[in-house]
């Protein structure tokens, strides 16, 4: 059983200079736990600062010897030897899936990312990283169901982008949130990638919607392929820089899903999904005057044409309202619609 003790030697020995995750590993197989390697290491990590640590991380962290780390971690030959959570950690030890994508996502992308974590959650914990775009639609998502876990890239006391701190606390409420970097932490670049790593190697498959060509996601959708995680990906239009990835993922022999069920014959064999029932709460805008309401609908679209139905979903728009106001545009040039009445903005 794993005490307060032990996990302080771990903080206290894994933060010590010139240690790593190779060389943490190499220490723990040759003296068989923290408490002996930490006699044989100089440049010791000062034992005040790993209290600290621990005590500003409330106690809520895992090593890799403790029952609670997530089994999937565990098969990895070197794994991550600390990390820090927030919430219901009992979800990191469930069959889950990720869901990651563009940051600056389209309305069809984040009306895709909604649909599959609605769908999903009812069989998998949903993960992310908590990026903007497809990363927060799908946590929004996954909250409603107390199936969300954020992966972070910071600290627990360190929440990016700021604007989903409220997510991140919901997410704690319900949900879990895991980072392997320490409280008071500075941020740098390579914790980006960390992140992305960590992502992977908790999931039992990962699914891609948009990624362009350079991207955080396609360096999240190789480090899969390269680790042996089931790449699921969503095709996107041809005319759309955030989709280059990920089609050319597709062409590469990554597993093609267009709905959640797709997902489960590959993750899931001959599961099905059911039908929830689930009520939509259609925000009111009656009481707002034209310029609000189209404001809001001119934000979502672009030049990708989605249909009145994606744009209800997305804006949470009564359909009656938005046929209203989109004739309005039209009028107005401001919009156009194609030869089989989808909307693009001009």
């Amino acid at each position: 059983m794993v005490n307060e003790k032990d996990v302080i030697d771990w903080i206290q020995l894994f933060y010590t200079k010139n240690v790593g995750i190779k060389s943490f590993w190499t220490l723990i197989n040759l003296y068989k736990n923290a408490t002996n390697a930490l006699r044989h290491v100089k440049f010791q990590f000062d034992r005040r600062e790993a209290e600290k640590i621990y005590k500003k991380a409330k106690g809520n962290v895992l090593i890799a010897i403790d029952d609670k780390y997530p089994k999937h971690l565990k098969s990895y030959t070197l794994p991550p030897p600390i990390l820090y959570y927030s919430g219901n950690y009992c979800l990191l030890n469930e069959n889950l899936i990720s869901i990651v994508g563009a940051r600056n996502a389209s309305i069809t992308g984040h009306s895709v990312a909604k649909k599959f974590a609605d769908q999903l959650s009812e069989y998998f914990p949903i993960a992310s990283g908590m990026a903007r775009g497809i990363d927060t639609c799908a946590l929004t998502s996954a909250i409603k169901y107390g199936k969300a876990i954020a992966v972070l890239p910071f600290g627990l006391d360190n929440i990016y982008p700021q604007e989903n701190t409220k997510i991140f606390q919901s997410i704690c409420s319900n949900g879990v949130a895991i980072t392997e970097v320490p409280p008071g932490r500075n941020p740098d670049q390579g914790m980006f990638f960390a992140r992305n790593k960590l992502l992977v190697s908790i999931s039992s498959g990962i699914v891609v919607i948009e990624a362009a060509l350079k991207s955080g996601t396609m360096n999240t959708a190789e480090l899969a392929l390269d680790m042996g995680c089931e790449l699921m990906v969503v095709p996107g239009s041809p005319l759309d820089p955030r989709s280059f990835g990920s089609n050319l993922l597709i062409k590469n022999g990554a597993n093609l899903v267009q709905t959640a069920q797709d997902v489960l014959e590959i993750i899931k064999p001959n599961a099905t999904i059911q039908k929830s029932i689930q009520q939509h709460i259609t925000q009111n805008y009656s009481n707002r005057d034209f310029d609000e309401v189209s404001n809001i609908v001119l934000t979502q679209l672009s030049s990708i044409p989605v249909s009145i139905d994606v744009l209800a979903d997305v804006t949470n728009i009564a359909i009656s309202e938005l046929l209203a106001v989109v004739s309005q545009l039209e009028l107005s040039g401001k919009v156009a619609k194609t030869y089989n009445n989808e909307i693009v903005l001009i």
